[in-house]
Order: structure tokens, then C-alpha cells, then sequence
């Protein structure tokens, strides 16, 4: 009777952490499928992780995980660490006396099943006047395929838009 309830919470436990998610899972090495078509500055190479906190800074159970991706690009250039938490809207600022203040913006959300990460840029002196943005759209196809749609605008230019297609790596 014990280990009949206990196999019972088990797969209990295990439904509700999947069911918990409820999103793609980007996890994993990837590998860019047609580096010809791609800019210069993608990522050859990329490694996601993705963890799962079920759990508020009080200890108090969180209705759905806060789910957070941390990302190493790796591309001709070198490599490149970022932390995206989903949920999360913040900026920094930062500067020295007598010079224009350098200021980013970010969020990180889910538009249905897509992961959409967008930042904002300004103040820099490649910049002048202007703001420069980045928008990446994430999605799994049907072949479990990462699709990484790049869309960005710099002060002068007009915006460019790429779509990178990423396999996992065996």
C-alpha cells in the first residue's frame, strides 16, 4: 500500500512540474543550420540551460515557475554569457560625469509559445541621438528545429530582420 501511494505521488509530482512548464523547452546545444545566409555576428554555436524555480525569495510557493535561461552564444568573435529570467522588465544606467549617460532597457516574455527578448540601447556614441533595439523571437518547429527570428534598428539604418534555424546537437 505505501509504495502504491508513493508511485502515486510520484507520478503526481512529475505531471504537475511538466504540466508546470507548459512551454518549449530551449535546453540543450544547438548548432546554426546555414551559417552562408546568416550576419556575421550569429552565434555558430549556442548552449541554453534552463532552470526552474518553484518557489518565492519568502519561501512561498509561486503559482507557475519562474523560469530562467542562461545562454552562451559562441560565434567567430567569441563567446557571450547572458541570463534571461521570463517575466522580468528592468534596465541599468550607467555613465561618468560630464558624459551622456548610457541606458538599457530590456523584458523578457512568452507570446503564446514563443519566447520574445527585446532590449533597448541608448546613450552609446555609436548612438548618437538615437536609441538602438534588438528584438529576438524564439520558437521549436515541428522538427524541433530552434528558430530564432532577429530583428534590429539602429539610429539611420533601416531595421533588418533575420531568422536563424538551429539543430540540437546529437
Amino acid at each position: 500500500m505505501r509504495m502504491h501511494l508513493a508511485s502515486c505521488l510520484l507520478v503526481l509530482l512529475v505531471a504537475r512540474a511538466t504540466s508546470a512548464q507548459g512551454k518549449p523547452d530551449f535546453s540543450g546545444d544547438w548548432i546554426l543550420v546555414s551559417p552562408i545566409d546568416a550576419p556575421s555576428n550569429a552565434a555558430q554555436t549556442m548552449t541554453v540551460h534552463e532552470s526552474f524555480k518553484r518557489e518565492s525569495v519568502l519561501g512561498t510557493p509561486l503559482e507557475s515557475p519562474a523560469i530562467t535561461l542562461a545562454v552562451e552564444r559562441r560565434s567567430n568573435s567569441g563567446a557571450h554569457s547572458d541570463l534571461y529570467t521570463v517575466g522580468t522588465v528592468g534596465g541599468t544606467v550607467g555613465g561618468s560625469v560630464g558624459l551622456p549617460a548610457v541606458r538599457t532597457d530590456f523584458s523578457i516574455s512568452w507570446d503564446g509559445d514563443r519566447l520574445v527578448i527585446q532590449t533597448r540601447y541608448s546613450g552609446r556614441p555609436v548612438d548618437a541621438g538615437g536609441d538602438s533595439e534588438r528584438k529576438e523571437v524564439w520558437s521549436l518547429d515541428a522538427q524541433g528545429s530552434l528558430l530564432l527570428t532577429v530583428t534590429e534598428r539602429s539610429p539611420g539604418t533601416e531595421p533588418t530582420t533575420a531568422t536563424l534555424i538551429y539543430r540540437r546537437r546529437p
